[in-house]
């Protein structure tokens, strides 16, 4: 194809990819669910491109994208057992349940290295 009608569409894409990931202004008549009263019953977060704040999710609650994150020390894990802290919006696909998560180190031993070791 021609590289003067490529270029144009090129430009095109990425400046509506730029505007699909760009947030909206609030709208400062909307009504935001009233949190609780006791702070320790909520972790007061806001999600990326939302106007209001909400409670984190607990333990056991679904938690994608489109929700609020879980609350600190808590994971949203998905049926494969990937692990995030919070779910950016590009992986849409990503639904999990909020989990604690205890993260260890793996250690893997190198053979190669001991191999070398003896030959020497």
């Amino acid at each position: 194809m021609d590289n003067h009608f490529m270029f144009p569409l090129f430009v095109m894409g990425v400046f509506g990819v730029v505007a699909a990931l760009k947030c909206t202004p609030c709208d400062r008549f909307v009504q935001c669910p009233e949190l609780p009263s006791n702070t320790k019953d909520c972790e007061v977060v806001q999600r990326p491109c939302h106007c209001c704040k909400e409670c984190a999710r607990r333990v056991g609650e679904h938690c994608s994208w489109a929700t609020a994150r879980c609350a600190s020390g808590l994971m949203c894990v998905n049926d494969e057992g990937e692990a995030l802290v919070s779910v950016p919006p590009f992986l849409t696909y990503f639904k999990g349940t909020c989990q604690f998560v205890v993260i260890q180190p793996i250690v893997v031993e190198n053979t190669e290295v001991r191999e070398r070791r003896h030959r020497v």
